[in-house]
């Protein structure tokens, strides 16, 4: 076997491992890293995280978002997810249960949670099924470096892939996966920003596609 053959080898055999895991993954990653408003957090991004994961078992999912510590003074006070509704799953039926690991705020039903399908939009972006509005007091806001831990039960059977869904188009920008708004990101705390998430595993997809390229390209400069 030349060297070719095994570099050819080599990637094709790293693209099925990666579309495998992407197919099995039991959790979804989303990086905030694009910004569409008015003054950007401070850098590095991604500013915020967020993480669902189903434990490969199917009507449970953990949703765990943490505000990144390298932006200051920031905020957030929203954030927009989404439901696929495309498997039959209804919204309404979800239940968050906040978990007591958390280091943020809380939200509920009563109180800054809404789950309807299609009904709250992201300024600038798309429309999605799942609003969670945080407090805006200085006190009591969720503020650089904390967590924010909900489990998602429902007697649909939801997975970390059921988050995984575009908005609706509803705005100039995006669609993103997720949204979410952040307060305070000028120098003099006046200043907001929204920014929006790409799943972490389409890079997998993009990168695997990729060495795909580059495994048609070899084959066909040896023909």
């Amino acid at each position: 076997m030349d060297m070719k053959d095994l570099v050819l080898k080599t990637c094709a055999a790293t693209v099925l491992g990666l579309l495998s895991l992407q197919l099995n993954a039991a959790t979804v990653t989303l990086n905030y890293d694009i910004s569409f408003g008015d003054v950007s957090p401070d850098e590095p991004s991604p500013w915020l995280t967020a993480t669902f994961d189903d434990g490969d078992t199917a009507g449970s999912v953990t949703l765990s978002m943490t505000l990144a510590g390298t932006v200051g003074s920031a905020a957030i006070d929203q954030v927009y997810f989404n439901l696929d509704d495309s498997s039959g799953f209804d919204v309404t039926k979800l239940n968050f249960a906040y978990d007591n690991t958390s280091t943020g705020p809380a939200v509920n039903k009563k109180n800054g949670l809404t789950l309807s399908s299609n009904a709250s939009q992201a300024d600038g972006d798309g429309i999605y099924d799942i609003f969670m509005s945080f407090p805006t007091k200085n006190k009591d806001r969720w503020i650089a470096g904390q967590t924010v831990v909900y489990d998602i039960t429902s007697t649909d059977l939801i997975t970390a892939q059921s988050f995984n869904v575009l908005a609706e188009i509803g705005g100039g920008n995006g669609p993103f996966i997720s949204a979410a708004h952040v307060l305070s990101t000028g120098p003099l705390g006046e200043d907001s920003d929204w920014i929006g998430a790409v799943p972490v595993p389409a890079a997998v997809w993009l990168f695997g596609s990729g060495l795909l390229g580059l495994v048609g390209v070899a084959r066909r400069k040896r023909t």
